[in-house]
């Protein structure tokens, strides 16, 4: 490589500043703080105080369904409210209910209920539990 090619790549890329090193480093803070929030949101939310799920449903008429939840819960001897609620073949909601489950000696809970609905349902579903209080 000649002087001139030297002389060339300097005028081009010229040399980095201070400046350029913390706006470096700023950014690779920033980024890395990023990643360190999600990853203590993800750990902090992956074990809800209290989670719902439909285990069955059953269509018994055009106006009735019957339903079995079950909630999980980390203290069993806390209540909880978990809102259900019942879609047609139109994805319009034709029933909701809000399900109360007592305190309990066990962290794995099965509730069965009828939900009673304005047209037929073909699907059931949980809006989501909270803790009651």
């Amino acid at each position: 490589m000649t002087s001139q090619d030297e002389a060339r790549i300097a005028a081009r890329y010229p040399k980095r500043s201070w400046v350029d090193y913390l706006v470096a480093g700023v950014a690779g803070a920033a980024v890395l703080g990023a990643v360190v929030l999600v990853i203590v949101t993800g750990v902090v939310r992956s074990d809800p105080p209290v989670a719902g799920m439909i285990r069955s449903f059953e269509v018994l008429s055009p106006t009735e369904a019957a339903v079995e939840i079950v909630v999980q819960r980390s203290d069993p001897a806390t209540p909880v409210e978990c809102s259900v609620y019942a879609q047609a073949p139109s994805f319009e909601k034709v029933a909701e209910q809000v399900i109360e489950v007592g305190p309990g000696e066990e962290t794995l809970t099965s509730v069965e209920f009828t939900l009673t609905t304005i047209k037929e349902a073909t699907s059931v579903s949980i809006e989501g539990c909270v803790t009651a209080g």
